[in-house]
This record gives structure tokens, C-alpha cells and sequence, in this order.
């Protein structure tokens, strides 16, 4: 069965006449090339479009950088010269 679009589903599911699930309405829009569109991909089990994709992996890495910048360690430079006799 080929996968429907968002507007398609929607028809299909006033044409039949069911309701809505419970405490939402219509699905909304993927935000793509933003990390929210990448988690609203992951929701509905879609694959990941390229935009939304890299702006995941943008995320992550933006994340793991404030990380390791909290964490408190060293850059190269800073461990270099407290090797030769600096801050102790």
C-alpha cells in the first residue's frame, strides 16, 4: 500500500467519516531543516529528510560541545602549559 500524504490521509479520514483522535487535531506540519522537524520525523517513524537531518546532527553536535565546555576540561594549549610549569 503506497504511503499517503498528511492532505490524503486527511480526505481519506473525512470521506470515511471518523473522528479525530482525542486531544489533538490535524497533524501538523513538519518543521524541516530545523531539530524539532527531525523529532517530529522520528514521532510519526518517517525517515529523516536531508534538511531536517543535518540540522539534527547540527544540534548534537552544538550539544556536545556545550558538554564538554561545562565539564571543565582542558583544551590542548591549557594542558600544554600547565605541563611546563604553569597554573598548578
Amino acid at each position: 500500500m503506497p504511503e499517503l500524504t498528511d492532505a490524503e490521509l486527511d480526505q481519506l479520514i473525512k470521506d470515511i467519516g471518523l473522528k479525530r483522535p482525542r486531544g489533538g487535531s490535524q497533524r501538523k506540519p513538519i518543521a524541516h531543516g530545523t531539530y524539532r522537524g527531525a523529532r517530529q520525523h522520528r514521532y510519526r517513524k518517517e525517515p529523516l529528510c536531508e534538511p531536517c537531518r543535518l540540522a539534527e546532527n547540527a544540534y548534537t553536535k552544538e550539544r556536545y560541545a556545550e558538554r564538554k565546555k561545562a565539564e571543565g576540561y582542558l583544551t590542548e594549549e591549557q594542558w600544554q602549559g600547565r605541563q611546563n610549569g604553569g597554573a598548578q
